[in-house]
């Protein structure tokens, strides 16, 4: 049964998920320490399993950004992405004060899903803590 919650997944989850979604490799030492700073995290489960999550992050007045909006393969095209995005941006309606700048940054592919919810396209540039990685 699919449930969803308003707390994080354990770094273990965290760094598996994001792996089978394609998002990117983090370590578990780094998943710890952004979890723990979330502004807001949800989670779906399929019964006890993770098979999605988002977050909010940032410093919850001027700035915030969505981030990790996974979904496990196995679950993709039933609409999770959709509700994930929803709730995440009902959040910070109703949390942040109305100036709050939110942003994230999307694979092409989901350009479409996030416009729907009144995000535009920005330039932006990025890097690592290491810029050797």
């Amino acid at each position: 049964m699919i449930s969803w919650h308003d707390d994080p997944p354990s770094p273990d989850e965290y760094v598996h998920l994001r792996k089978k979604a394609g998002l990117g490799t983090r370590s578990r030492n780094a998943a710890e320490i952004g979890l723990r700073r979330s502004l807001h995290c949800l989670t779906c489960r399929d019964d006890d399993e993770l098979i999605a999550m988002g977050r909010v992050v940032g410093d919850g007045g001027c700035f915030v950004q969505l981030v990790d909006i996974a979904v496990a393969p196995t679950h993709q095209g039933r609409g999770l992405g959709s509700e994930m995005t929803d709730r995440l941006v009902r959040w910070c309606e109703a949390s942040l004060p109305a100036t709050c700048h939110i942003s994230l940054v999307s694979s092409d592919r989901a350009v479409p899903l996030y416009r729907a919810w009144g995000f535009r396209d920005c330039r932006g540039l990025d890097r690592y803590a290491d810029p050797t990685l």
